[in-house]
């Protein structure tokens, strides 16, 4: 039973040296929020996307690598989901991987809160801070393998990244939330 215990306890402490995660895809899903025609707010989702976390909250080794598969973009509705991935939205013809890397987390309390990075979109890079919420870490109940998930918040102008089609009816302004869980290496 104290084994048991101190297991448990290991399992939900903060992590306090640099630890490895692979996300898992099956239970990591980037979506997005979007005004349409100023009177509601249109969501999708991605189905594909992979990446690998370092969190290093006593020194400079934490790097985030999330990758998106662009073509696995999902509304719910197939009509729009063939606009969107056309060329005036996410041209994934040409772009098919939207990715975001970034070598500065920052920690509060041993855990990660914010990671300041790049975000390439269509082709274009530019800055972006992702707000890490909800950060917490257990053991995978049937396998045990350490796992770790959090909420992950941004808010972005698709304007910024040469995505202009339609704005002012449809929205310029998009809010990126990413559940993601990972599996410690």
């Amino acid at each position: 039973m104290k084994k048991l215990f101190a297991c448990l306890l290991c399992a939900c402490a903060p992590a306090l040296a640099a630890e490895d995660f692979v996300l898992d895809p099956g239970h990591t899903f980037p979506s997005f929020e979007i005004r349409h025609h100023g009177v509601s707010l249109m969501r999708g989702k991605f189905n594909r996307s992979q990446g690998r976390v370092v969190l290093d909250p006593s020194g400079p080794a934490s790097h985030i690598e999330v990758r998106v598969d662009a073509s696995s973009g999902d509304t719910g509705h197939d009509g729009l989901n063939q606009k969107l991935l056309g060329s005036n939205f996410f041209n994934t013809a040409q772009f098919p991987e939207i990715r975001f890397v970034s070598n500065e987390v920052a920690f509060r309390d041993g855990k990660p809160v914010s990671a300041s990075g790049n975000l390439t979109l269509l082709g274009a890079t530019r800055p972006v801070i992702l707000e890490i919420r909800d950060y917490t870490c257990t053991r995978q109940f049937l396998t045990l393998r350490p796992l770790c998930g959090a909420d992950v918040h941004t808010t972005i102008r698709r304007s910024d990244f040469g995505m202009n089609y339609g704005i002012p009816l449809i929205g310029d302004e998009v809010k990126l939330v990413i559940e993601v869980e990972g599996f410690r290496e």
